[in-house]
């Protein structure tokens, strides 16, 4: 009985390790922000405020292995990125960092939510 479940219980396991998503490697990319392509939306109430202590928009982000270089209005910002289970810190190399929660990341979509916000607000596509 014993010899059974040992052999249940590693089977399960080789399995959920089958299932694991590899997400540092799967966000490995440049993502380019899509406002059409955009399944996030905001209610246009005026009792409804969005407060957002982030004043920095991306329009593009591009991760390498361990480095990330993001395009926004102003410029070019580099510095380094680190997935932590469900948030996503990017460090900027001017000692500033925000954190994010990535709240869906497959093959060609990237949604993150800021904090304070009660659902995601940045959608950004896979650049092809």
């Amino acid at each position: 009985m014993k010899a059974i479940a040992v052999v249940l219980f590693l089977f399960y396991n080789s399995l959920a390790f089958g299932q694991i998503r590899d997400d540092k490697r799967l966000i490995d990319s440049q993502w380019e922000f899509k406002v059409f392509s955009d399944t996030i939306a905001f209610p246009n109430l005026p009792e409804v405020e969005f407060k957002t202590k982030n004043k920095i928009f991306f329009k593009s982000i591009m991760f390498t292995e361990k480095n990330f270089t993001a395009k926004t209005d102003t410029g070019i910002l580099n510095g380094k990125w680190i997935l932590l289970g469900n948030n996503l810190q990017l460090n900027f190399s001017n000692k500033t960092s925000l954190l994010y929660e990535v709240m869906r990341l497959n093959s060609d979509r990237l949604e993150l939510k800021e904090e304070g916000m009660l659902i995601s607000n940045l959608g950004y596509d896979r650049k092809k």
